[in-house]
C-alpha cells in the first residue's frame, strides 16, 4: 500500500520529528492515540523523508496470505529484489511466514528501513496477522524496524517506544500556525492541542459550514469505542470540571489509577498526575446530575479543599448547603485566597440569616473593601466575639481605634474559649497599646495566652505569639521581639492560614520600620505584598504601603515615601509621615498642617507631638517646649516613641538655650537607641549630643558614619554639612547633595541645621507650605496679629504680588456680606495691624513696607522678601532660557525649582483669590520640572523631578510615561512595574485608555481591560 497522501497545509513540527528520529532508534515504535490524533499525517510526513514503506491493515480478518502479500508489496518499495509472494504461506503458521520474511530482508537489506503499520490494533488479537506483526517486531533483522500506528491496545505484547496523543498534540505555536495567534490560546484551551478539533476551529474561525457539527461527530466517535464505565468517569470528570484522582476514587471509580493515565495517553483526559480535565470537545457531549457535584463537595470540604467544595455546590445551585458552608468554612475559603468565590457566592444567596453579613463583611475586608465590609458588618446585628474580633480589625486599619476599643468594652465573651476570643484578645492588645492604655494591653496578652492554650492549635497560639511580639516590640525588646514574632509565623504556616501570617509578617515589618530595621521592614512587607497579590489578598495593603513610607522615611527616600503614602489614603499614621518627609526637607509649613490633622484624631501618636515641637521651636518656643514634654509622658507608656520624644525636647531645649536639658536627654536617647538597634535615632542622639559638647567635630564625625550603616544618605549628607560649617570645607558641595535630595539647609528648626542658621534682617512672607512672617528671621507671634482678618488682608496682598489692590476690591473681599459704611474704618484699622506686623527696626524712615494711599494698597517688594514672587519671577527667567536654548537654563531651572516649598497658601483651599494664584504656581512648577526633565541626563535625577511633577498633577500621562521609563533606564525595574501599575490605576481612574499600555511587553491588566 503506498503511503498516504500528505494535506495541502501541513504544519512543520520539528519536536515531534525529533521525537520520531529519537524513537526509531528503537527496533519497534508504537504511536497510540485516538481519532483525530493526527498519529497517521504526522508518522507519514516524518516518513516521507527517511527510507520507508507503508502497510495499512484492511480489517481485524484479513487472512495471511493477504497480510503477507501486501506485507511483501510494500517492502518491495524499499526492498525491490523481495518476491512478489511466499508460496508456503497457506500451509505455514505466521510465525513461519514472519521467520520466511525476515530472512529474506536479512539477504536483501543493505541499508535501514522502517516499515510503517497502519491501523494495527484492527487485527483480532491471537489471530493469524496480529501473531504475524508480532513475530516481525520480535524478529526483525538488524537494519529493520517497525511503527505501528493504534487507536488502543496493541493485541500482543512486545518491547517497543511508545509515542502517545500528549506527544502527538499540538503547542501553542503549532496552533497559532494554524489559527492565527490572536486565536491561538482560546482554541488551545478548548481542544487541548487535539489536532483534529484544531483544524476543525480553523474552519470555524474561517466561517466555513458544519465545522462544528464535525467535531461533535468527532468527539462521539471517540466516546462510542469507549466502555461505558469509561463514559461514566468522563461524564463524571466533564461534571466536576477537574478532579484529583482521590476525589474519583471516592466518587466509586475504583481503577482509576490505571485508567486515568491510560486515558491520558490516548488523549481523552489532561491532566498532570494531580489533578484531571476532560478535553472541551467530548466534555460537551457528556451530561451529569448534581449528586455527582454534592458527593465531590462532600469530598472537598473533608480533605480541606473548602473553596473546591464551595465551587462545586455553587454549580449544583444548592443554595442551602451553599450558606452553611460558609458560615463553617468562610475564613478558610478566604484564608486560602478565594475571597472573589465567597464573594460571588454570598451576592447569588437569599439572605435570611443575618449571620452571613460577617461572611459577606469578610470578604469584602480582605479584597480591600473596607466601606463595603463594614457596611456588611452593621447588618450582622450582635453575634458576640466573631463580630467584635472582625469589625474591630477593620475600625483599627480606618484609625478609629477609639470604636475598636469601645467595641471590645461591649463584647460579651462566652465561657468556652474559641479562636474567636483568642483572635479578638490579640487584636485588642494592640489597639490598647496605641492609645496608652499599657497595663491593661499587658492583662489582655495574658488573657489571649490563657484562651489559647484551653482552645489550642496552631492558629490559637500563632495570635498569642503575635500579641506578645507586639508588646516586646513597644518595648524596645529586640531578642524577646524576634522570638514571638518568629514563633506566630512559623504557627501561622503550619496552621496554613496565609491570611494570619501575612498580617503577622505586616505588623512585624511596621515594629522594623519604627526602630532599627527599615531596611529589613521594606524587604519584609514587599514580599507580603507579592504573596498577598498572588493569593488574591490585598486588603493589608493599605497598611503595607504606609510601613514602606515610614521604612522610605526613615533611609532618608523621601519621594519614595511620599508615593507610597499617596497610595495608602489617609490615616492618622500617613499624617505624621507626610509630616516627617516634610520637616526633613525643611519644609515646616506643609509638615505643621499635617501634624494638626493627625492631633485632632484621638489617642494620637506622641511622635506627632514631637514631630510638631521641633518645628514650632523657633516660632513659639513655649508651646514647643510643652508639646515636647507631653510626647515625652506618652512615650513612657508607647516606648517605641521614647528616643524620637527625648530628642524633640532636647532640640527645642537647644534653641531655647537650655543646654543643660539637651545634653540629658541626648545621653539618654543616644543609649536607649543604642540597645534597641536604632541607627538614625542613635545618629541624630549623637547630633544633638555635638551641639551641646566642646567634641563637636568628632561626634558629627559619628553621626556620619552612623547613618551611612543606616542606610540614609539624607541623614549623612545633613550631618557632614553640620560638619562642613565648622571646618569651612565643602560647605557648597554638601548644600547641593542635599538640594538634589530636595532638602532646604537654611530653615531654622530644631536639628542640626536648624541650631546653626542666622537670623537675617529682612522682612520675610512666606506663602508656600503655609502662611508666615518672618522678621529678623523669628516668626511673628500669634498675638501681635490681634485679628484674622489681618492675616486675611496681608495674604490678599501677597497674592497681588506688589500690583496695588483697590480699597473697595479689598472690602469686598474681607467683609462679602458687609453693606455698611463701617467697612471702610475696619480696613484702616487692619492696615494698622499689618504696618505693625510689618515694622521691623533699622529701616529708613522713608522705608514702608505697606504702601497705602486714598484709592489701593500695596506691598512694597523692595522691602518685602515674598517667596511667591521670587519664584515666579525666577521661573519666568529659567523658562526664557529654556526655550532660547540658553546655556545658563539648567542652573536657572534649579534655582526656580528650589524656591518652590509647597502650594501657594495650602490653608485657603477655597477662596477664589488664592486658587488663580495656586494654579498659575502651580502651572510654572510643572513647567520648570518639565523642562528639567527634558535637560538633566542622569535618570536618577529625572525620576526626583517625575515624581514631584505627579504630586502635582497625579493624572499627567506623559509624566506617568517618562517615569516608568527613567526608572527602567536608572535599574530600578521593580518601582518602574509599580508606578506602571499606578499609571494604568490613575488613567483607569478618569476613563483614559492609556496610550502606551504595554511599556513592559506583556499583557495589559486587569485594570486596562476594565478602561
Amino acid at each position: 500500500m503506498l503511503q498516504p497522501a500528505l494535506p495541502a497545509r501541513l504544519v512543520d513540527r520539528p519536536a515531534l520529528t525529533a521525537l520520531l528520529d529519537a524513537a526509531a532508534a528503537h527496533k519497534v515504535v508504537v504511536v497510540k492515540a485516538g481519532p483525530g490524533w493526527g498519529k497517521t499525517t504526522s508518522v507519514a510526513a516524518w516518513a516521507a523523508t527517511r527510507r520507508a514503506c507503508w502497510l495499512g491493515v484492511g480489517s481485524a480478518d484479513v487472512s495471511l496470505e493477504r497480510l503477507s502479500r501486501l506485507l511483501l508489496r510494500a517492502l518491495r518499495q524499499r526492498v525491490p529484489g523481495l518476491p512478489g509472494e511466499l508460496v508456503t504461506t497457506t500451509a505455514q503458521g505466521a510465525e513461519t511466514v514472519a521467520a520466511l520474511i525476515c530472512g529474506l530482508l536479512d539477504v536483501h537489506l543493505d541499508e535501514p528501513v522502517v516499515l510503517v503499520v497502519d491501523e494495527v490494533g484492527a487485527l483480532a488479537p491471537g489471530g493469524d496477522g496480529a501473531r504475524l506483526i508480532e513475530a516481525l517486531c520480535l524478529r526483525s533483522p538488524e537494519l529493520f524496524s517497525l511503527v505501528l500506528l493504534t487507536r488502543g491496545e496493541l493485541g500482543f505484547a512486545v518491547p517497543a517506544c511508545e509515542i502517545n496523543s500528549g506527544q502527538l498534540a499540538f503547542g501553542e505555536q503549532e496552533v497559532a500556525a494554524l489559527v492565527g495567534a490572536d486565536a491561538a490560546g482560546m482554541v488551545l484551551a478548548r481542544t487541548g492541542g487535539w489536532p483534529a478539533a484544531v483544524a476543525l476551529h480553523r474552519e470555524a474561525l474561517g466561517c466555513a459550514p458544519r465545522s462544528g457539527d464535525l467535531l461533535g461527530q468527532l468527539a462521539a466517535e471517540v466516546l462510542a469505542a469507549e466502555p461505558e464505565s469509561t463514559r461514566e468517569l468522563l461524564r463524571a470528570i466533564a461534571v466536576l470540571g477537574r478532579v484529583s484522582t482521590g476525589l474519583c476514587v471516592a466518587l466509586g471509580f475504583a481503577d482509576v489509577r490505571e485508567t486515568l493515565p491510560d486515558l491520558a495517553r490516548r488523549g481523552l483526559v489532561s491532566g498532570d498526575g494531580r489533578e484531571w480535565s476532560v478535553l472541551e470537545p467530548i466534555g460537551a457531549l457528556l451530561q451529569g446530575d448534581g449528586e455527582v457535584r454534592l458527593r465531590a463537595a462532600v469530598f472537598c470540604e473533608r480533605t480541606g479543599a473548602h473553596a473546591e467544595a464551595l465551587r462545586h455546590l455553587v454549580e449544583a445551585e444548592r443554595w442551602d448547603l451553599v450558606a452553611q458552608l460558609l458560615l463553617r468554612r468562610d475564613e478558610q475559603i478566604v484564608a486560602g485566597g478565594d475571597a472573589d468565590a465567597v464573594l460571588a457566592a454570598v451576592e447569588r444567596l437569599e439572605i435570611d440569616d443575618s449571620r452571613l453579613y460577617l461572611v459577606w463583611g469578610f470578604a469584602r475586608q480582605h479584597k480591600g473593601d473596607w466601606l463595603g465590609a463594614l457596611h456588611c458588618y452593621e447588618q450582622a446585628g450582635e453575634h458576640g466575639v466573631k463580630l467584635s474580633w472582625r469589625m474591630g480589625q477593620l475600625h483599627a486599619l480606618t484609625g478609629r481605634l477609639d470604636r475598636a476599643v469601645e467595641l471590645f468594652e461591649r463584647t460579651v465573651f462566652d465561657d468556652v474559649a474559641s479562636l474567636d476570643e483568642v483572635r479578638l484578645l490579640s487584636l485588642a492588645v494592640r489597639w490598647f497599646r496605641e492609645i496608652g492604655r499599657n497595663d491593661e494591653a499587658r492583662d489582655l496578652a495574658d488573657r489571649c495566652a490563657t484562651a489559647a492554650k484551653r482552645c489550642g492549635g496552631h492558629t490559637a497560639f500563632a495570635w498569642s505569639s503575635k500579641a506578645f511580639g507586639l508588646l516586646a516590640g513597644y518595648d524596645g525588646d529586640r531578642v524577646a521581639f524576634e522570638m514571638h514574632y518568629g514563633q506566630a509565623v512559623d504557627r501561622a504556616k503550619r496552621a496554613g492560614n496565609q491570611v494570619l501570617e501575612l498580617a503577622i509578617r505586616s505588623e512585624r515589618a511596621w515594629c522594623l520600620a519604627n526602630e532599627g530595621g527599615p531596611a529589613d521592614a521594606l524587604a519584609e512587607i514587599d514580599e507580603v505584598v507579592v504573596l498577598g497579590r498572588q493569593a488574591g489578598l490585598t486588603g493589608h495593603e493599605q497598611e503595607c504601603l504606609t510601613t514602606r513610607a515610614l521604612a522610605n522615611v526613615r533611609l532618608g527616600r523621601f519621594d519614595d515615601a511620599l508615593a507610597d503614602i499617596g497610595g495608602a489614603g489617609w490615616s492618622r499614621a500617613g499624617l505624621v509621615i507626610r509630616a516627617e518627609v516634610h520637616r526633613r526637607r525643611g519644609e515646616p509649613g506643609q509638615a505643621q498642617a499635617f501634624l494638626d490633622e493627625a492631633l485632632a484624631v484621638p489617642g494620637a501618636d506622641p511622635l506627632a507631638k514631637a514631630t510638631l515641637a521641633r518645628i514650632m521651636a523657633r516660632e513659639d518656643a513655649e508651646a514647643a517646649r510643652r508639646l515636647a514634654e507631653e510626647a515625652v509622658a506618652a512615650s513612657q507608656v508607647m516606648r517605641v516613641r521614647e528616643v524620637p520624644a527625648l530628642l524633640a525636647r532636647g532640640w527645642v531645649a537647644v534653641l531655647a538655650g537650655d543646654r543643660e536639658t539637651a545634653r540629658a536627654d541626648a545621653a539618654i536617647a543616644r543609649a536607649v537607641a543604642g540597645r534597641r538597634g536604632d541607627r538614625a535615632g542613635l545618629a541624630d542622639a549623637l547630633q544633638l549630643a555635638a551641639v551641646t559638647s566642646a567634641d563637636r567635630k568628632a561626634l558629627l564625625a559619628e553621626a556620619v558614619k552612623v547613618w551611612r550603616a543606616a542606610g540614609d544618605p539624607v541623614g549623612a549628607a545633613t550631618a557632614e554639612l553640620a560638619l562642613a560649617r565648622l571646618t569651612g570645607v565643602d560647605v557648597t558641595k554638601f548644600e547641593n547633595e542635599l538640594r538634589e535630595h530636595g532638602v532646604r539647609t537654611d530653615v531654622p528648626m530644631a536639628d542640626v541645621l536648624g541650631t546653626g542658621v542666622p537670623r537675617s534682617a529682612r522682612i520675610v512672607v512666606r506663602t508656600f507650605g503655609g502662611f508666615q512672617v518672618l522678621r529678623d528671621g523669628v516668626a511673628v507671634p500669634s498675638a501681635l496679629w490681634q485679628s484674622k482678618k489681618a492675616r486675611d488682608l496681608l495674604k490678599i496682598l501677597a497674592a497681588n504680588r506688589g500690583r496695588p489692590v483697590p480699597r473697595p476690591q479689598l472690602v469686598e473681599l474681607l467683609w462679602p456680606d458687609d453693606l455698611s459704611d463701617r467697612t471702610a474704618n475696619r480696613l484702616s484699622v487692619l492696615l494698622s495691624t499689618v504696618r505693625t506686623v510689618l515694622s521691623v527696626p533699622g529701616l529708613p524712615a522713608d522705608a514702608e513696607p505697606l504702601v497705602a494711599d486714598r484709592d489701593t494698597v500695596a506691598l512694597d517688594l523692595s522691602l518685602v522678601d515674598l517667596d511667591v514672587a521670587a519664584f515666579l519671577g525666577a521661573a519666568h527667567l529659567a523658562l526664557t532660557a529654556h526655550r532660547r536654548g540658553e546655556q545658563a537654563a539648567l542652573s536657572l531651572l534649579t534655582e526656580a525649582d528650589e524656591l518652590y516649598l509647597g502650594e501657594f497658601l495650602a490653608e485657603e483651599p477655597y477662596e477664589q483669590w488664592a486658587i488663580q494664584v495656586r494654579e498659575e504656581v502651580r502651572g510654572r512648577h510643572t513647567a520648570v520640572l518639565r523642562a528639567l526633565v527634558q535637560l538633566v541626563r542622569d535618570p536618577d535625577q529625572q525620576v526626583g523631578y517625575l515624581i514631584r511633577m505627579l504630586e502635582l498633577d497625579r493624572y499627567d500621562e506623559g509624566a506617568h510615561v517618562r517615569l516608568v521609563k527613567a526608572l527602567r533606564a536608572a535599574g530600578r525595574h521593580g518601582e518602574a512595574r509599580r508606578r506602571y501599575q499606578v499609571y494604568l490605576e490613575q488613567m483607569h481612574e478618569i476613563g483614559v485608555r492609556p496610550a502606551e499600555p504595554d511599556l513592559f511587553g506583556s499583557r495589559p491588566s486587569g485594570i486596562l481591560r476594565a478602561g
